[in-house]
């Protein structure tokens, strides 16, 4: 008999599968496993062997069919967010493009926009306005496409 091994582990491991440990076990035994490192190894797994054994019988495992319902669920609502994903880009791009073109509107105007706010008794200097004017809208344009990518989209 090898140091792994104790002529007591089978009695000990079925005393405690069987709950009947340490209650059924005679002092003798009881203070064997106390002193045995082999038994206190195998009663401090058994258990939890026996605990999982109590507790096993509360799993309820799905049928195959709602199994297989779910599974085509998530595949459809997959395939849907992937051919959504190229027209949130169109959109986003198309979105960008209208506040480019309103950007570039009003700076094609802002000669005209700067002479008649010069006749305005509370306007400050116009010239000073275009370069923060161009920097808002470059903000305008850049924050959908830095919500696009900061989002995830599960």
């Amino acid at each position: 008999m090898s140091a792994l091994e104790c002529p007591h582990e089978e009695q000990v491991v079925r005393l405690v599968l069987s709950g009947h440990w340490p209650d059924g076990a005679g002092t003798g035994l009881q203070e064997h496993a106390g002193s045995c490192a082999v038994c206190q190894d195998v009663v401090a797994i058994a258990v939890v062997l026996r605990a999982d054994q109590q507790h096993g019988g509360d799993v309820q495992v799905p049928a195959a069919g709602q199994i297989w319902w779910r599974s085509a669920i998530r595949a459809r609502a997959e395939a849907a967010g992937a051919a959504a994903r190229p027209m949130v880009w169109l959109q986003a791009l198309t979105g960008a493009g209208a506040v480019g073109l309103a950007v570039a509107g009003v700076s094609s105007a802002w000669p005209r926009v700067e002479s008649a706010l010069r006749f305005l008794p509370f306007s400050a200097p116009a010239g000073d306005a275009l370069p923060l004017f161009l920097l808002v809208g470059a903000g305008v344009v850049a924050a959908p496409i830095a919500f696009y990518f900061a989002f995830p989209k599960d």
